[in-house]
């Protein structure tokens, strides 16, 4: 099969079998889970598997598509949305399909289908490229499965012809047989070679004896020779006697260890100092108000905050805090059921919408939940965006226990926090951030989302 295309935006999967064309806003699960099955050489109905899968099973939320897959001599055709696809059989009957107007998608079947031409809405150059195999976008993709079938016979018969003239001309024999005897000559010829270090062992010895004519000649170069020698007398210098600095009169010291305290004084102020602890029980009482005092309070404490560690150690002291106040307990009796209500706040949008944080929200152009079915499903709020700022899904909403926090969802144009006396900050992609009442967040293309009664 040999295919072209004409260059767009359109993602489209040409495999060695079939195509398969997307629109350009298509999940990129989607499209590696359909390239997995155009280049392992699936049927249509595998394509279509994909496809309704990945929306589960949600026919209206499957994207506009065009399939065109072989089998054997024959070409399926599946289409949905405003796309087409045009097929032309082994005899030159052309036949158009599409999309529109259809609910699920519309499928087709063509004997001994020759050629294809797949069209998406878009404009076209007019320049096609040829492409082998791989993900591209294009606005316009050809198809010729006759070229496959052609092209496949030459390749064998190159291969074939070269081999049996190989085997039938006897030269290679009769030159392979004088080819062997001068290769064992090589290394013998090598082993001269390698004697040529023996030879240098003499050239070596050359100088050995041009050695006594220098010695005659110039008996004053000896001379300096042994004046080298005395240079090493000097090394006997007795720098390492004064080692023995370490004098042992420090050592007696062991001796007073038994009294440390007399020598400074010390020994009648310890003993006043224990007796004044043992004599008076009554003083133990006494260190348990000092006690809370020493510990410096901290410049914002408000006095009555208990932390965790405390509230352990009173417990292990068998101290039981202060109780709440009294009119707590018939309040608590009356607010059983708005509390949790009255907890989880509200959020109100720019477009008018206001709702209830009964359990998380995405927000998007198009949100989507991983999550089919459940009691903790969250409510999927779609905004117009045309200047496309916002993302399909850009910020998910999650009320938590006792505080509220939004997560940036790897938008590509962020979200910014907006808060009262505070500078405007950009959310981090995929870190929760908790936000109080009063908080706006600003998603873009004017859209903005305020925070009302939270907890």
């Amino acid at each position: 099969m040999r295919a072209g295309y004409e260059l767009g935006t359109w993602w489209s999967l040409i495999g060695r079998t079939g195509v398969v064309v997307l629109p350009p806003d298509a999940d990129d699960r989607l499209v590696d889970g359909l390239w997995d099955v155009i280049e392992g050489g699936a049927g249509l109905s595998a394509v279509v598997d994909v496809l309704t899968t990945h929306v589960g099973g949600v026919f209206a939320a499957i994207p506009p598509f065009v399939a065109v897959v072989r089998e054997g001599a024959d070409v399926r055709v599946a289409v949905r949305g405003r796309v087409s696809a045009r097929v032309t059989d082994a005899e030159g009957d052309e036949r158009t399909f599409t999309g529109a107007e259809v609910t699920t998608w519309s499928e087709h079947f063509v004997p001994r289908g020759a050629e294809a031409e797949l069209l998406v809405d878009e404009d076209v150059t007019g320049r096609v490229l040829p492409i082998s195999h791989g993900v591209i976008t294009a606005a316009r993709i050809t198809l010729d499965f006759t070229q496959e079938d052609a092209a496949a016979p030459p390749l064998p018969d190159a291969v074939l012809a070269p081999v049996p003239d190989v085997a039938v001309t006897p030269a290679p024999d009769a030159a392979f047989v004088p080819a062997e005897v001068p290769v064992v000559e090589e290394p013998v010829a090598e082993e001269p070679v390698a004697e040529e270090p023996v030879a240098e062992e003499p050239v070596v010895a050359e100088p050995v004896v041009a050695e006594p004519v220098i010695t005659a000649q110039d008996e004053a170069d000896i001379v300096p020779e042994p004046e080298i020698l005395p240079e090493p007398e000097p090394e006997p210098e007795p720098e390492p006697e004064p080692e023995p600095q370490p004098v042992a009169e420090p050592e007696p010291e062991p001796h007073p260890q038994t009294d440390p305290f007399a020598t400074l004084g010390l020994t009648d102020v310890l003993e006043e100092d224990v007796e004044s602890t043992i004599v008076s029980p009554a003083s133990l009482a006494a260190p348990v108000p000092p006690a809370p005092p020493a510990p410096p309070a901290d410049g914002d404490h408000d006095g009555a905050t208990i932390s965790l560690a405390q509230l352990r150690a009173m417990r292990g002291e068998g101290v039981v805090p202060p109780p709440p106040p009294a009119p707590v307990a018939p309040d608590a009796a009356t607010a059983v059921l708005d509390v949790p209500a009255s907890t989880r706040g509200r959020i109100r949008m720019s477009t008018g919408q206001v709702v209830e944080l009964d359990r998380p929200v995405i927000i998007g152009r198009r949100p989507r939940s991983t999550r089919a079915s459940g009691d903790n499903l969250p409510h999927l709020i779609a905004v117009d965006s045309p200047q496309q700022d916002i993302s399909r899904n850009h910020l998910e909403i999650r009320p938590e226990a006792g505080a509220c926090v939004v997560i940036d969802l790897h938008t590509t144009n962020g979200s910014t926090l907006l808060r009262t006396g505070a500078d405007p900050v950009r959310l981090h992609p995929g870190e929760q951030n908790v936000v109080v009442s009063g908080d706006t967040v600003d998603l873009g293309d004017g859209v903005t989302i305020t925070f009302e009664d939270l907890p």
